[in-house]
């Protein structure tokens, strides 16, 4: 069993990289004359169809319903963020970030603030080579966005 888990460790990462690079680079060629609000309602569409589609693959264990039930505010919560971060990519790139860029900036912000949130309200615990990754990550956007 434990050869399993470590395999999907792995698959999970690689899952989630490949979704965030094409929903990167896929959320940079929207058109710009089509309505955003309009672009992430079809996107969330065409997401539950997908998502209707693999519940054969992933059965939900005790029965939908059951799941169902399980639901609470936790899910529009992500709902809530999942649409502000893609109309705020959707927006950046429309309004002049590039690929290259826009993500690697706002996601170095965004890791720094997860370190906090972890540290200080989950009880997760940071040392001083995560200090020195932030350091550097900070550095790392410096120059990146350095313009001679």
């Amino acid at each position: 069993m434990q050869g399993k888990v470590n395999l999907m460790f792995y698959v999970s990462a690689l899952v989630a990289i490949a979704g965030a690079v094409g929903y990167q680079y896929f959320i940079k060629r929207v058109p710009g004359t089509l309505n955003p609000i309009v672009s992430v309602i079809s996107v969330y569409v065409a997401v539950l169809v997908l998502g209707v589609l693999l519940i054969p693959l992933f059965p939900p264990e005790g029965g939908l319903l059951h799941q169902i039930r399980q639901l609470g505010w936790v899910q529009l919560a992500v709902a809530g963020g999942v649409f502000l971060m893609e109309f705020g990519f959707l927006l950046m790139y429309r309004y002049g970030w590039n690929l290259s860029t826009g993500n690697l900036v706002t996601g170095v912000i965004i890791n720094i603030a997860l370190f906090g949130l972890g540290v200080l309200v989950l009880g997760e615990k940071g040392n001083p080579v995560n200090t020195i990754g932030i350091a550097l990550s900070i550095l790392g956007v410096a120059l990146i966005s350095y313009r001679p």
